[in-house]
């Protein structure tokens, strides 16, 4: 227990004695009397003598007792532990206030949201005081202070606290506390302020984990003042919602949908999926505290940018929002690859035959292949003959002239995958002026330099394999047994280049040469095989499609993964290489958004670089599936997605901010049980039983009058 006013204390004490004190100095003193039956007069004395001894001892008891009563109750006794931060305090200070404003603080208990219980919190810290200089934090992605440095404008800081929304966003625990410390730290050697912070919210446990609060000066007192319910509010959310399309070559592609139950019990979910003009849905059970993935196998409906959203039906929890999660999926068309060769389609077999055949596997005598392979002349390349591939591949191009080589690298550069099959020493050179024309976005990890004279490179066989990465992954257990069957010939030395990324590096020979490379160039990727393919014997093995299909798929996997953005975290996406160029380019939102709001830039701007074109927007600030469009042509879309953490709201515990996190500073907190248990009022009841011993004291004068 302590008392905002002590010196009320004292001065009761003192007080006290002031009843007692007049007790004794008016007590009855014997008096002489002469009469001459004095046994009469002994007994009526007597009598009176005891009356008036127990009318004085209860006055001077009620007396007495509502002097410390009275005492007691200006003095304000308080129970429980006591805010470091309090208006008590006199001298000068600076304070700062923190309000969580992230998505998790909008979770409602009893129809009352989080935050609506955390603005009375903070205001309680936000009024005047001789000497106090306070500022206000809205902590979200990207903290935002009300004023630069603090300030006594206490108005205009309650007027944005009550202002203050919550933002589909995460919190940004660190950059928050950095600067809240910016902010106390002393202007001066001489400047001893008191140092106080004070944060407000729920301290949920997948944020909070990652404060550090050694970064405050060391003397600041901290408060943590926490909202959250005593226990956590049983919520049901989608915290991932993709469609993948599977391979280049086939016509189907997955649907995934994680659902997290944080309820005590097992739920029986529902998810209805909206993409384009289909409607899907998506029935499994949930077990508690648990993350399940509920997938469905879709067949490609129409080509293109297609966007939409999953949303769990018939569901009543603490967060709404994360009940819909946006999704987009692009669907390409049918697979086009352009092999660019010397060799001749009628010299079978070859190097480009086989390649040719593994490309299109399906394609039969008399029947419709799901690819097309473009056989072009190195002579003869230029932008038209390239733009319908989706894929280029090289083998046994020759020599290529200036021309090429720059068409080639712009065509990296801006995302177009790019194989090339290294056979002969022409292609050390071929690659090499690749690499200087594409420029610093490739960055090789190895140089490949042709063999030394009279050098064979026959009879070769893979040592080190990524068997945990495409193309080998697909083999599983059996990828030694099947990669020790295999012999190589041709190709080219390499040396590795320092600081290449040795990841890149997909398999090694026997004579420590690269055998496969990818890497990525900008927006593209570049992989290098290291072969001649007519005189090894992959093509003959059934190793040979399935890895070459792998490859090609990993390849292509940007046009088909989750390129989600969190709400209020920067967005930079590199168009594909159809947006050509920004003019004439426009961001449309998703329903529900002004269509002014592309014209002012809300969302963010496009610009050229270098070859491609960049979507910048520093901070997105709804969730939806946005769209880049040229005359309603949907050129690329991203969807912008609430942060999966934000959907767990558990909160961390008390011990683990004061102690753990604590950094050695000295924190304290307050959440809704300490909120309650602390009682303030207590004077209250001192002020009636004060009362209560002045009628007494009343009551007795009368009960014994005489």
């Amino acid at each position: 227990m302590t008392f905002l006013h002590p010196w009320a204390i004292w001065l009761g004490l003192a007080a006290a004695t002031v009843p007692i004190t007049v007790h004794l100095l008016t007590r009855p003193r014997p008096m002489r009397m002469p009469l001459s039956t004095l046994r009469f007069v002994r007994e009526v004395v007597r009598q009176r003598r005891n009356r008036s001894r127990l009318r004085d001892l209860l006055i001077l008891v009620f007396r007495t007792a509502a002097i410390l009563l009275l005492a007691a109750a200006i003095a304000r006794p308080q129970w429980g532990s006591r805010p470091l931060t309090s208006d008590s305090v006199a001298g000068r200070a600076v304070r700062v206030v923190l309000l969580d404003v992230s998505q998790s603080m909008a979770a409602t208990e009893g129809s009352i949201e989080v935050i609506q219980r955390a603005r009375p919190r903070a205001a309680d810290y936000l009024r005047y005081r001789p000497g106090l200089k306070v500022n206000l934090i809205l902590a979200g992605a990207a903290p935002r202070a009300v004023f630069e440095q603090p300030s006594t404008n206490f108005g205009a800081l309650r007027d944005e606290l009550s202002a203050a929304r919550v933002l589909p966003e995460r919190i940004d625990v660190r950059r928050a506390i950095h600067l809240a410390a910016r902010m106390l730290a002393p202007s001066s050697p001489e400047d001893k302020a008191r140092r106080e912070l004070v944060m407000v919210g729920d301290f949920q446990r997948s944020n909070w984990a990652r404060a550090d609060f050694s970064l405050l000066p060391a003397e600041t007192k901290i408060q943590l003042e926490s909202v959250a319910p005593e226990r956590p509010p049983a919520n049901l959310a989608i915290t991932r919602a993709t469609a993948t399309v599977l391979s280049a070559s086939k016509e189907d592609m997955q649907l995934e949908v994680d659902v997290t139950n944080d309820t005590p019990s097992e739920r029986k979910t529902t998810v209805e999926v909206n993409l384009g003009e289909a409607t899907y849905r998506l029935v499994g059970t949930c077990p508690p505290g648990r993350e399940t993935t509920l997938t469905a196998r879709l067949d490609r409906r129409g080509l293109g940018w297609q966007y939409g959203e999953a949303r769990l039906v018939g569901i009543d929890d603490a967060l709404s929002a994360d009940n819909v999660r946006p999704l987009v999926v692009h669907i390409p068309p049918k697979p086009v690859y352009a092999l660019i060769t010397r060799q001749s389609a009628t010299q079978r077999p070859s190097s480009s035959h086989f390649l040719q055949c593994a490309l299109a596997p399906d394609k039969r005598l008399g029947e419709k292949a799901s690819t097309t392979v473009l056989r072009l002349d190195p002579a003869s390349l230029d932008h038209v003959a390239l733009a319908p591939a989706r894929m280029i591949v090289l083998d046994h191009p020759g020599r290529l002239d200036d021309e090429a080589v720059t068409l080639l690298a712009g065509l990296l550069r801006r995302g177009r995958p790019m194989l090339y099959v290294a056979s002969k020493p022409v292609d050390a050179a071929n690659l090499k002026r690749l690499a200087e024309a594409v420029g610093t976005g490739l960055r090789m990890p190895i140089e490949f330099t042709p063999p030394a004279p009279g050098q064979s490179r026959r009879d070769l066989f893979l040592t080190s394999v990524r068997g945990n990465q495409p193309p080998f992954r697909v083999f599983g257990d059996s990828l030694s047994a099947i990669t020790g069957r295999l012999r190589f010939a041709g190709g080219l030395n390499s040396r590795q280049v320092e600081g290449g990324l040795t990841n890149d590096i997909l398999a090694s020979f026997n004579d420590s040469s690269a055998a496969l490379v990818l890497t990525t160039s900008d927006a593209g990727t570049l992989a290098v095989l290291n072969a001649d393919l007519g005189i090894s014997n992959l093509p003959r093995t059934p190793v040979f499609v399935p890895l070459l299909d792998e490859l090609i798929d990993r390849m292509l996997r940007q046009d088909r993964a989750d390129n989600s953005v969190e709400c209020g975290e920067p967005l930079v996406v590199s168009l594909p290489p159809e947006a050509d160029v920004a003019a004439g380019l426009k961001v449309v939102g998703p329903a529900g958004t002004s269509p002014e709001a592309a014209v002012e830039n809300q969302f963010g701007e496009l610009v050229d670089q270098g070859a491609t074109v960049v979507w910048h927007w520093e901070s997105p600030n709804q969730p939806g599936a946005y769209r880049v469009e040229r005359e309603s042509q949907v050129v690329c879309s991203v969807p912008v997605v609430l942060p999966a953490e934000e959907s767990r709201l558990e909160s961390l515990p008390d011990e683990v901010l004061t102690e753990r996190l604590s950094g050695g500073r000295d924190v304290r907190y307050r959440g809704v049980k300490t909120a309650v248990g602390r009682q303030d009022d207590s004077w209250v009841y001192f002020t009636v039983a004060c009362l209560f011993c002045m009628f007494a004291e009343v009551m007795t004068l009368l009960v014994f009058k005489t």
